[in-house]
C-alpha cells in the first residue's frame, strides 16, 4: 500500500509511540525509505520523544510522570476518536435491522431529500422538481389501478343457508376442498366462525348474517372481541355492530366505518370502505359496478393529460409547479431550515423504498409544527406530511405543494385510484 506523505505524516505519532497496526508500519516504514522529507520528520518526533525534558525542582519521579501522562493523553484521544466514530455505526447497525432510522442502506436516500430540500429553500424550484418522480405523477394522472375490480372477477359463489354469497378465490382454497357445495345447518355456522377468527387476527373484517352471529354468540363461540352497543363518533373502535342492507337484511359488521354505523343501513357509497373477501352477491354486484363507474370516470379525466402526451405535460407541470411555489413563498415566507426526523423501509409488489420524514421551520418560526414526508426510491415522490397546527405554514406549504404538482387541465386533478402512491398526501 503506497502512502501519501500527509498520511503517512499523520500516522507518525502512532508509529513513534508504537500504536498502529503491522500493515500501517509496513506501509509507512516503505514510505519513510523513499521519501526524505517525511523521514527527516520522523527522526525530529523520535528525537524529542527520546530526548529527556529538564528535570524541574520536585525531582525526577515527576518528570517522568510528566512524560507518561503526555502518553497516556495522546492514547486517550486516539481512543475517544475510536469511540466517535464506533458509536454511530452501532445505532446505524440496529436501525439497518429493525428498517427504522437512519441507516446504511438509505444514506443516499436521505442525501437526495437534502439536496431537494435545499433546492426549495434556496427558491430553485424548477431544479427541484426535476428530481421528483414526473413519471409516477404521469402514471397517476393517467393509469387507473383496477387492482381491486380485477380482485372482484375472481369471486366464486357459494350458496350458505339458502343465500348466494361472493367469497374471494384464496377464501375458497383455504376452506373448501374440492367443489364448493351449498353450505347448511352446523357447516354453515362452523365457516362464519372461521371467517369471525379471521377477522381477529387482521386479516379482513366481516360481514355476518345476523342470525348465524347470534346463534355462535349464544353458544360462546365469538369470544375475541367486545361488541358495541352506542357508537362513540370519537372512540376508537374495532368491535362488531348490527347494520342492515338496502332490503331489510340484517348482518353484523366488524372494523365498521363511523357513517356507516351512524346511518345504521349499508348503501352502495359504503361498500368500497373495506376489502370485503366474504360478501352476499348483492353487495358484490354493488362493489363492481362502483368500482366500474368510477374506472369509467377516471378514463374521461385523464383523456385530456393523455392527449397533451408526456413531454408536454411535464414541461407544463414545471412551470406550474415553480410559479405556485414562488407565490406561496412570497405570501407566507419560505423554508428557513430542515432537520431530518426519521426514515420507514417500505416495500410492495413494485419494489422497495424509504419513507423519510421532515421537520420544516419556515421563516420567523421559532418551532416547527410539522413536517414533510418523502418516498425515495430511484426518484423521490412526494408521500404528504405532518402537522400539528391546522392552517399553520405547514399545514399551508404542503396544501400548496400538494397542488402544484398536478396540472389540471380538467375540471378536478385526478388524485384517486392509481398509480402506486396516494401522492395527493394526507
Amino acid at each position: 500500500m503506497k502512502l501519501e506523505c500527509g498520511i503517512a505524516r499523520d500516522l507518525l505519532p502512532l508509529y513513534v509511540d508504537d500504536l498502529c497496526s503491522e500493515e500501517s508500519r509496513t506501509a509507512l516504514e516503505q514510505h519513510l525509505q523513499e521519501c526524505e522529507g517525511c523521514r527527516a520528520c520522523y527522526q525530529r518526533m523520535r528525537a524529542e520523544s527520546a530526548e529527556p525534558a529538564p528535570v524541574p525542582p520536585e525531582g525526577e519521579a515527576s518528570t517522568r510522570f510528566k512524560l507518561g501522562m503526555r502518553r497516556v493523553r495522546r492514547r486517550w484521544a486516539l481512543s475517544l476518536v475510536a469511540v466517535l466514530v464506533a458509536v454511530p455505526l452501532i445505532f446505524m447497525t440496529v436501525a439497518q435491522v429493525q428498517g427504522d432510522g437512519l441507516c446504511f442502506t438509505n444514506l443516499v436516500p436521505v442525501a437526495k431529500c437534502y439536496h431537494f430540500l435545499s433546492l426549495l429553500q434556496d427558491g430553485d424550484y424548477e431544479a427541484a422538481y426535476d428530481l421528483l418522480d414526473t413519471e409516477g405523477i404521469w402514471e397517476n394522472l393517467t393509469v387507473y389501478d383496477s387492482t381491486r375490480l380485477d380482485e372482484l372477477e375472481t369471486y366464486q359463489p357459494v350458496t350458505i343457508d339458502g343465500e348466494v354469497w361472493m367469497l374471494a378465490s384464496e377464501l375458497v382454497e383455504d376452506y373448501f376442498v374440492g367443489d364448493t357445495a351449498a353450505l347448511e345447518g352446523e357447516e354453515a355456522l362452523a365457516f362464519w366462525e372461521m371467517v369471525y377468527q379471521n377477522s381477529q387476527t387482521g386479516v379482513s373484517p366481516f360481514l355476518i348474517p345476523a342470525a348465524a352471529y347470534e346463534t355462535l354468540e349464544e353458544q360462546g363461540r365469538l369470544n375475541t372481541l367486545e361488541d358495541a352497543e352506542v357508537w362513540d363518533e370519537e372512540a376508537s373502535y374495532s368491535g362488531s355492530i348490527l347494520v342492515e342492507d338496502s332490503q331489510g337484511n340484517a348482518y353484523y359488521m366488524g372494523y365498521a366505518d363511523s357513517l356507516i354505523v351512524m346511518s345504521g343501513e349499508l348503501d352502495a357509497d359504503d361498500y368500497l370502505i373495506y376489502d370485503y373477501d366474504c360478501v352476499p352477491e348483492l353487495i358484490w354486484e354493488a362493489m363492481k359496478e362502483r368500482l366500474e363507474d368510477e374506472q369509467a370516470a377516471f378514463e374521461a379525466q385523464a383523456e385530456p393529460y393523455l392527449d397533451m402526451g408526456y413531454d408536454a405535460w411535464r414541461a407544463a407541470s414545471r412551470e406550474q409547479f415553480a410559479a405556485s411555489m414562488e407565490q406561496r413563498t412570497e405570501e407566507n415566507g419560505g423554508i428557513s431550515r430542515f432537520r431530518f426526523s426519521n426514515a420507514y423501509a417500505g416495500s410492495s409488489e413494485d419494489g422497495s423504498w424509504w419513507q423519510l420524514e421532515f421537520d420544516l421551520w419556515f421563516t420567523g418560526d421559532s418551532a416547527s409544527d410539522g413536517g414533510i414526508t418523502l418516498l425515495a426510491d430511484d426518484g423521490l415522490t412526494f408521500g404528504g406530511g405532518s402537522v400539528r397546527t391546522q392552517g399553520g405554514k405547514v399545514d399551508l406549504f404542503l396544501e400548496t405543494f400538494s397542488a402544484a404538482l398536478y396540472l389540471e387541465v380538467c375540471s378536478e386533478a385526478l388524485y384517486y385510484g392509481a398509480g402506486k402512491t396516494d401522492a395527493a398526501g394526507d
